[in-house]
C-alpha cells in the first residue's frame, strides 16, 4: 500500500512538473526576420507531408520522414506566416538525445550537442518583404531541421503568438512507431 501511494504521489509530483514546464514559455535563441532565407512553398499548408500547426508548417516532417546520418537527423525548412511568433521547444529529457538545428550555429557540420533546446521564430511583420510565400500567403523561410544520435521519435512544443500552452507535435524521425 505504501508503494502505490508514493507511487501515487510521485505520479502527481512528475504530472505538476510538466504542467508547469507547459505553462511557462521557454527562452532561447532568436532567429528574426533577418535571419530568414527566400523560397516559395506552393501547398505548403494544404500537404499530407508537412506537419502544419495554425501559422507554422515544418516541410517535410509528417508521416515517417528519412533519417540522415550524413545531416545527423533531418532538414525541415520551417515556415511561419508574416506577422506571427513561434517558439519551438525540447523537453530538457529529449533534449538529450536531439537537437534544433536553426538559428544562430557554428558553420561546418553541426551535431546533436552544438544544436538548441529552444528557439523562437520571429517572422516579419505584416507587408514587409521576406522573400517567401506559401498559398499565396507571405511567410518568412528557416532553413534548418532536427538532430538526434539515432533514428526516434522527437516530441516538440509549439508556443505560438501569446498562448498559455504549447501544442504537441512528435517527429517520427526514421522510425514509424513511438513507444
Amino acid at each position: 500500500m505504501k508503494v502505490l501511494a508514493m507511487t501515487s504521489a510521485l505520479g502527481l509530483a512528475v504530472a505538476g512538473e510538466s504542467l508547469a514546464l507547459s505553462t511557462e514559455r521557454p527562452r532561447g535563441v532568436v532567429a528574426g526576420c533577418s535571419m530568414r532565407a527566400e523560397a516559395d512553398f506552393p501547398g505548403a499548408f494544404k500537404s499530407s507531408r508537412n506537419v502544419v500547426v495554425g501559422p507554422v508548417v515544418l516541410i517535410g516532417a509528417a508521416g515517417t520522414p528519412g533519417f540522415s546520418y550524413s545531416f545527423h537527423g533531418n532538414k525541415f525548412p520551417l515556415l511561419v506566416k508574416a506577422g506571427h511568433r513561434l517558439t519551438l521547444e525540447l523537453s530538457t529529457r529529449t533534449r538529450k538525445g536531439a537537437g534544433l538545428a536553426y538559428g544562430p550555429l557554428p558553420q561546418g557540420d553541426v551535431n546533436v550537442r552544438e544544436a538548441h533546446r529552444v528557439v523562437t521564430f520571429t517572422a516579419c511583420r505584416r507587408g514587409q518583404h521576406s522573400g517567401s510565400t506559401a498559398d499565396r500567403q507571405s511567410v518568412t523561410f528557416w532553413s534548418g531541421g532536427v538532430l538526434a544520435r539515432s533514428p526516434r521519435c522527437v516530441p516538440l512544443r509549439l508556443w505560438i503568438d501569446a498562448a498559455s500552452s504549447p501544442r504537441p507535435v512528435v517527429i517520427h524521425l526514421g522510425v514509424q512507431h513511438c513507444g
